[in-house]
C-alpha cells in the first residue's frame, strides 16, 4: 500500500466508509457513520462494540487436534449426510466463497493495518461497559441497565398513559420545550435542526436530527402508510425478528412467525416511483427460500441482488472460520425493487421497467465491519441511497423492525429506541 492510498484510506476511515477498490466490497465503521446524525453527541465505541470482538480468536480447523490430545480416548467420528436444504445452503456458500475471500484479503492488505487506531476509548471510567442505575419508577417492568423495556411496558393496561417529554439535545439544558407526546401508537417527529432528548421517567433517549419513529406492534404499522403515494418511501430496510432457537432460548428479543411478515403493507408504504427494498436474513436455507418464493412476491418485490455482511474482529480476522458448518461469519442482505405505480398497465411491464432502470446495483457485494450488539446491523443509508429509484427525488428512508434511529429516516418497531438511551452516547 503506497503513501497516497494510505492517506485516502485514513480519510475514509474518519468518515466511516472505505471502498475496497476492484473487489466489489466496502469496509464500514458504524460508529463514525452514526455520529453524523448528531450535533452534540457521539456513540460510545465500547457500548456499540459490546460483543468484545477486539482480539483474534484462534480456532482450529476441522480435523486438527491439539497437542497431547492423542493420549485421550478418541471417539469414532459419526458420518453425517447433509439433508436437501443443507445441500442447497452449502452450494450457495460455495458460489460466494471466493468473492468473500477476495474482498477479505483486500481488506486485510489495505484497511486492517490502520483499523485499531480508529476504534478508540478515551480512558474515562464511563467508557467501561458496566450496569447502570435502573430507573426506580420502572424497576417492576423488567428494566435493565437503566433502560425502559418497551415490549413489557406496551403490554400493560396503563400503556396509553405513558408519555415522552422533549428537550433540546443538551442533556442538562434548563430551557425545555413544553411538549409531550404519547409513547405508543403515535408517530413522533424530532427537530429538523438539532438532536433532541426524549424523557420517560428518569430515562433519557437521544433522538438524531430529522428522525421520525413509531413504537407499536405490527397491527399498527399501517399508521405509516401515506395519504398520497408521492409521499411514500423509496428506500426500505427490513430486519425481521426471525424465529430462532438461540434467540428464544436466551430471551434476547421477541420473535415473529413468518406468516405475519406476509401481511406487512410494504407495497402501500412505497413511493409512487417505486422503492428499493433491503431484507436482512439469516443463513437458514428455509428462510432464504421463504423470502425469495413467498415473501418478496407477496410484497410485490422483484429480486435484484444479494449482499453479504462479513463480520471481522478489530485485528481484521473473520469472527469465525469461513467454512464453519452452522456459524458462518457472514449474513445475507436480499435486495429487490418495488416497481413504479405510475404509467404501468400490466404486471409484466412494471417488473421489466423496475429491473432495467437499476442495473447499477452490484450483486455479490461484500460489506465488512466489526459486529455490534446481538442483531444490531450496520447502517445502510450511505450505501443504498444512490441506488433508489427515481433519482430526481430526495431519499425517503424507512426501517421496519428498527432498534435504533437514523437521521432523516422513519423507524418503526416495538423498540426503535433500544440503542438510543443516553448510556450509549457521550457529549462531544
Amino acid at each position: 500500500m503506497d503513501a497516497a492510498s494510505g492517506e485516502v484510506i485514513e480519510v475514509e476511515l474518519q468518515n466511516g466508509v472505505v471502498i475496497i477498490e476492484g473487489n466489489n466490497g466496502v469496509f464500514m465503521e458504524p460508529v463514525r457513520v452514526l455520529n453524523s446524525g448528531y450535533d452534540m453527541h457521539d456513540v460510545k465505541f465500547e457500548r456499540y462494540y459490546s460483543r468484545a470482538f477486539f482480539t483474534s480468536v484462534s480456532m482450529p480447523s476441522s480435523g486438527v487436534t491439539n497437542e497431547g490430545s492423542d493420549t485421550r480416548k478418541r471417539k469414532r467420528k459419526r458420518v453425517y449426510n447433509l439433508n436437501e436444504k443443507e445441500v442447497l445452503a452449502e452450494n450457495r456458500h460455495q458460489e460466494v466463497r471466493s468473492v468473500i475471500l477476495k474482498a477479505h484479503e483486500a481488506f486485510q492488505a489495505t484497511v486492517a493495518p490502520s483499523l485499531r487506531n480508529y476504534i478508540t476509548f478515551d480512558g474515562r471510567d464511563d467508557c467501561v461497559p458496566s450496569p447502570s442505575k435502573s430507573c426506580s419508577s420502572m424497576q417492576n417492568l423488567g428494566i435493565e441497565e437503566g433502560e425502559v423495556n418497551f415490549v413489557e411496558l406496551a403490554a400493560l393496561w396503563q400503556a396509553p398513559l405513558y408519555e415522552f417529554s422533549f428537550s433540546k439535545g443538551q442533556v442538562d439544558c434548563e430551557e425545555e420545550e413544553s411538549r409531550t407526546t404519547p409513547m405508543f401508537n403515535t408517530i413522533i417527529k424530532s427537530s429538523s435542526r438539532t438532536s433532541e432528548v426524549a424523557e420517560c421517567g428518569a430515562c433519557k433517549y437521544l433522538l438524531p436530527k430529522s428522525c421520525t419513529f413509531l413504537i407499536s406492534d405490527i397491527s399498527e404499522v399501517h399508521r405509516l402508510i401515506p395519504g398520497d403515494s408521492k409521499d411514500g418511501f423509496n428506500l426500505m430496510v427490513i430486519d425481521p425478528p426471525w424465529e430462532n432457537k438461540s434467540v428464544h432460548r436466551k430471551s434476547l428479543y421477541p420473535t415473529l412467525p413468518n406468516k405475519y411478515l406476509l401481511s406487512l403493507p410494504v407495497k402501500q408504504l412505497a413511493h409512487a416511483d417505486g422503492a428499493l427494498v433491503a431484507l436482512w436474513i439469516t443463513n437458514r436455507e428455509k428462510l432464504r427460500h421463504f423470502a425469495e418464493t413467498e415473501l418478496f412476491p407477496a410484497w410485490g418485490v422483484k429480486m435484484a441482488a444479494v449482499w453479504y455482511w462479513l463480520k471481522v474482529t478489530v485485528e481484521g480476522t473473520m469472527v469465525s472460520p469461513l467454512d464453519l458448518a452452522h456459524h458462518k461469519p457472514y449474513e445475507c442482505l436480499l435486495l429487490g425493487y418495488l416497481p413504479s405505480k405510475i404509467g404501468s398497465t400490466s404486471e409484466e411491464s412494471v417488473q421489466f421497467t423496475g429491473s432495467r432502470e437499476h442495473a447499477d446495483l452490484p450483486d455479490k457485494f461484500v460489506l465488512i465491519s466489526i459486529p455490534g450488539d446481538h442483531s444490531r446491523k450496520p447502517p445502510l443509508k450511505s450505501l443504498l441511497s444512490k441506488h433508489i429509484p427515481g433519482q430526481r427525488h430526495a431519499e425517503r428512508g424507512l426501517e421496519l423492525f428498527a432498534r435504533e434511529l437514523s437521521a432523516g429516516w422513519t423507524s418503526w418497531g416495538n423498540e426503535p429506541l433500544r440503542f438510543q438511551h443516553l448510556n450509549y452516547f457521550r457529549e462531544r
